[in-house]
């Protein structure tokens, strides 16, 4: 019996593994988890900084909607590269640029002229590297893993990431409170140089699509694809829904933390790391099933509970119920991420790959652009209610597709 049963257990953590059988993925994920950190770590620190700078919850969505409009409006071009490019140096220069962008804003902050419209011009900056990161790092997660393997790498990605999201998130806010954001913009930049120097080891060639179609021509075909497949048309509506009522909740950390939960900059570090907390419990358990058929079902039922938990953690007023709501809104979040995406990348053309997901990533930068949406509503109506409200209107939407699941029943699923 007992051997029965550790048979079985080994067999699990293999499927719950599986895609590092990919050549390459090893790679690919120490760049994925090195970003997560990163990412983690800027966000908490520009939102403090705007705060710290300008004293305003609305100034601090105004600079999240910066990076995210520019994101949205560039992302079918960095889609489009991702079709006709080596996306292994896509990402390597991506990366790099970050790093250095950063870094700028650490010394400028270190010498006392760093001001708010430094941080909007390198918002908007990485927002257009963001564009190009997004669709070249899906795409080429696709050609190593394959359909079979995508959903363990997606799972994988998020349980990693969010282990070093987790931690960055930690520090940061230790950092943040002990020696000011100056220093703290320079150790990001010092990450996001790391998740530059590792795809160095990734030599396994990415494969876009080698086309004679001109730059505009295949810009134009992206969309006319979209517009005429109903999976993807719709599933990136409900992504875009979900990024700019739901998502945006990031940007208002800090005034939660600050303002609301009187926790100051530890306590946004907390938070951020209990949204972590909840993100590696959700993938450990979607890591290990290896496949799940129905893709619409899951992606549907986690955008409501998202929605839900996201309301109830605008309206929480203890601190220790908003970490605990904190880590349920990471677990459902990180469900439905790895739900839409695998939707998408069974789902779409080989060929148009890398501009569907440029239009998948551009929804992304609507959560930044929500930022702003948050930022006004809660000048106006309170933080909390405001996320409440896009909370609600999260859920809507998911309650109106539960009807509508069998669109993504159509493509087949991942074995």
């Amino acid at each position: 019996m007992g051997i029965s049963i550790n048979g079985r257990m080994q067999a699990r953590l293999r499927t719950a593994v599986r895609a590092f059988d990919a050549p390459g993925f090893t790679w690919l994920a120490l760049c994925r988890f090195a970003l997560w950190g990163a990412w983690s770590m800027e966000t908490i620190i520009h939102g403090w900084a705007v705060l710290q700078l300008t004293d305003s919850p609305l100034w601090v969505g105004v600079a999240a909607s910066v990076r995210g409009g520019v994101h949205m409006a560039m992302s079918l071009v960095g889609g489009t590269l991702a079709d006709r490019f080596d996306r292994r140096r896509l990402l390597i220069a991506a990366n790099a640029s970050t790093a250095s962008v950063i870094l700028l804003l650490g010394v400028l902050w270190n010498v006392g002229v760093l001001s708010l419209w430094h941080i909007l011009v390198a918002l908007a900056v990485t927002g257009v590297i963001d564009a190009v990161r997004g669709p070249a790092f899906s795409a080429l997660t696709f050609d190593i893993v394959g359909s079979e393997r995508i959903l363990n790498a997606d799972a994988l990605f998020v349980m990693g990431g969010s282990v070093f999201r987790g931690g960055a998130s930690l520090v940061t806010g230790v950092t943040l409170a002990t020696f000011g954001v100056g220093t703290a913009y320079l150790a990001v930049s010092v990450v996001f140089m790391v998740s530059a120097l590792v795809p160095l080891g990734l030599r396994r060639a990415s494969s876009p699509t080698h086309s004679t179609e001109s730059a505009g021509a295949a810009l134009r075909s992206g969309f006319r694809y979209v517009l005429a497949t109903p999976p993807i048309r719709e599933a990136l509506y409900l992504s875009l829904v979900a990024e700019l009522f739901g998502f945006a909740y990031m940007a208002m950390l800090p005034v939660m933390a600050r303002d609301v939960l009187q926790a100051g900059a530890t306590g946004l570090g907390a938070l951020s790391a209990a949204v972590s907390v909840g993100q590696f419990c959700a993938m450990v358990g979607l890591a290990s099933f290896g496949s799940v058929a129905r893709r619409g079902g899951l992606m549907l039922t986690s955008m409501l509970c998202f929605g839900l938990a996201v309301a109830a953690f605008g309206l929480s007023p203890v601190f220790a119920l908003s970490l605990v709501l904190a880590a349920i809104v990471g677990s459902s979040a990180s469900l439905y991420d790895a739900a839409i995406g695998v939707v998408l990348q069974i789902a779409v053309d080989p060929d148009m790959r890398g501009r569907v997901l440029g239009l998948y990533t551009a929804t992304w930068g609507a959560s930044n652009v929500g930022g702003l949406l948050m930022g006004a509503l809660g000048t106006a109506i309170t933080v909390p209610l405001a996320l409440a409200l896009g909370g609600t209107v999260i859920a809507a939407h998911a309650v109106l597709y539960l009807r509508r699941r069998h669109l993504w029943a159509e493509a087949p699923a991942p074995t």
